[in-house]
């Protein structure tokens, strides 16, 4: 699936670079806060819609924004998933620091 950044670029490709840095900075930033594409919305599409193309209406910079939002879903599912690593067995610490006085 592909990043934020390139569907940005893909769907705004005369975008400014003053633009676009602070629209991916917001996607980077609180990507994870998102709870709803009308979120996203509100936070960018007024924005992208200023400077979208002159064929882009209310509804198709709504999709852009939809497409923003599943690709930081996707995103920050990869990152819990690599976050936290299910054990086969308990740990024992005491087994860990038993030995370690002595290698000083």
């Amino acid at each position: 699936m592909a990043s934020c950044a390139d569907i940005l670029r893909s769907e705004f490709p005369e975008l400014d670079g003053e633009v676009f840095a602070y629209v991916t900075g917001i996607l980077h930033s609180s990507g994870g806060d998102f709870e709803s594409v009308d979120e996203l919305v509100e936070a960018v599409g007024e924005l992208l819609q200023e400077v979208a193309p002159a064929g882009k209406d209310e509804g198709a910079v709504r999709e852009v924004c939809q497409r923003l939002f599943n690709a930081l879903q996707l995103d920050e599912g990869r990152a819990q998933r690599c976050s936290q690593v299910l054990l086969d067995a308990p740990i024992q610490l005491s087994q860990i620091t038993d030995g370690y006085g002595e290698r000083r």
